[in-house]
């Protein structure tokens, strides 16, 4: 297959180097002031208004809803989403929109706006370090022809999870056919996807050409697979990614429906996909013609095979059967780390372009590259301290919590979240992990 894009780490610095002007978004900023740091805008979409290339939209933490926009229900023909980009960056100067601390600034659409960013035909744009939550049907909205994007460092989580009879899926993001050129490095899928089991639900179907998919974490997607590489995708890597836990009622993590080409799955981990482990297999297929495939030095546990039918793709040095050994992986808050003895340690092969993992650090440490997300690392050994069980329902991730925040006036909702922010800033002080509970505290803890 032709070398894939993974200029695209180029092509981010070109970004961040041809920067011009820097705009600033807060929840409790104002869209009619200037968006400076000290002015900044209140809404996300202003920022992406006022924007051109090389510009960066950077946001404070707190959490953005869904503004005006709302869904039409799952029959609409239109996407309610606060956010549409209008407006594109150049080869050379892309437009950034970032999160100023990673993780911190939410883009919440409250199970009522359909996505929080439609792509609508933008290109040469980053979305980076936000935590994307609760849509109603998709988290991000790709389908027009959007094309030259990049995803990095954000958290998709607890998209349409709800009831739905529709036949149409519901996914973090969906691509079609028109889009090309995307960059998905770097980020976490988890809990998407309806909580009935009546159609298939994912965390990316993707349609289109020239896919980079690399060093990402899924895991509790809920009916459907991890990755839906749908009709006529064509040209993409899928490599370095930790893939856990199995779906409410698939046993994969990655599907090949129909036709695709110039295809590379490499150095991924795909651990306990389902139960029982003799009827799953890590990549499944349906009407599946595949050629010029390449599935290669993937950990696999947990799985009867790697591949449901290897016709068409080519297949060496896989490991089956070897615990990957993460550092936690029983129970929340996750660490897909490696232990010092996981078999997953160089592992992995070459990669051309792709020299950072999950964290940053570089790839390979000594004298090969690993599989999954992370590269191993001394210093990622320690188990976070958890919080005692008693606290969970102040977290982010805790549906209850917000759905009762959600019934109440926005003043006492604001002065809740507060104090519940105050109090989770101040256990990781002590110590504790607080990432899966969404506190927004200050860069320096």
């Amino acid at each position: 297959m032709r070398v894939l894009h993974l200029v695209f780490l180029g092509g981010v610095l070109l970004a961040l180097a041809a920067r011009a002007e820097t705009y600033y978004v807060a929840p409790h900023g104002d869209d009619s002031q200037a968006g400076t740091s000290n002015a900044p805008f209140r809404t996300l979409m202003r920022g992406a208004m006022a924007a051109g290339p090389g510009d960066t939209v950077m946001v404070r933490n707190g959490r953005y809803g869904h503004e005006s926009a709302v869904t039409g229900g799952d029959s609409a023909d239109f996407a309610a989403s606060p956010v549409v980009l209008r407006r594109s960056g150049t080869p050379d100067a892309w437009i950034t929109f970032q999160a100023e601390h990673k993780g911190k600034a939410v883009l919440d659409c409250e199970m009522v706006c359909d996505s929080y960013i439609n792509l609508l035909n933008a290109s040469y744009i980053v979305i980076q370090g936000f935590v994307i939550t609760r849509g109603y049907r998709e988290g991000i909205h790709s389908n027009d022809a959007a094309h030259h994007i990049t995803l990095r460092g954000n958290r998709f989580e607890y998209i349409a999870n709800r009831d739905a009879s529709t036949g149409l899926g519901l996914d973090g993001m969906y691509t079609n056919p028109n889009c090309h050129d995307f960059v998905i490095d770097g980020n976490i899928f988890h809990d998407i996807g309806r909580t009935n089991a009546s159609q298939l639900d994912h965390a990316l179907y993707l349609r289109g050409a020239n896919f980079a998919i690399v060093n990402n974490i899924f895991y509790n997607i809920q009916h459907g697979w991890a990755i839906q590489a749908a009709q006529g995708l064509s040209n993409v890597l899928i490599a370095n990614n930790t893939f856990a836990f199995p779906g409410a009622n698939k046993g994969s993590h990655i599907m090949l429906w129909r036709i695709q080409t110039d295809i590379t799955i490499r150095n991924n981990i795909f651990y306990s996909p389902g139960s029982p482990a003799a009827d799953n297999y890590a990549i499944t297929r349906w009407t599946s013609l595949v050629s010029n495939c390449s599935i290669d030095h993937n950990v696999v546990y947990g799985t009867v095979d790697v591949l449901s039918s290897s016709y068409g793709c080519s297949m060496s040095e896989n490991l089956q059967g070897s615990d990957p050994q993460f550092v936690r992986a029983s129970s929340p808050p996750y660490n897909f780390r490696l232990k010092s003895t996981s078999p997953a340690i160089h592992a992995g092969a070459p990669i051309p372009g792709l020299s950072v993992d999950f964290d940053g650090s570089l790839r390979p440490q000594d004298s090969a590259n690993d599989a999954g997300a992370h590269q191993y690392s001394q210093a990622h050994l320690r188990s976070p301290r958890v919080l005692p069980a008693w606290l969970g329902f102040l977290g982010a991730q805790s549906l209850a919590f917000m759905n009762f925040l959600d019934d109440l006036g926005k003043p006492l909702r604001d002065l809740i979240r507060a104090l519940r922010d105050l109090l989770l800033c101040f256990l990781a002080q002590l110590g504790l992990d607080v990432t899966d509970f969404g506190a927004w505290c200050d860069a320096d803890g």
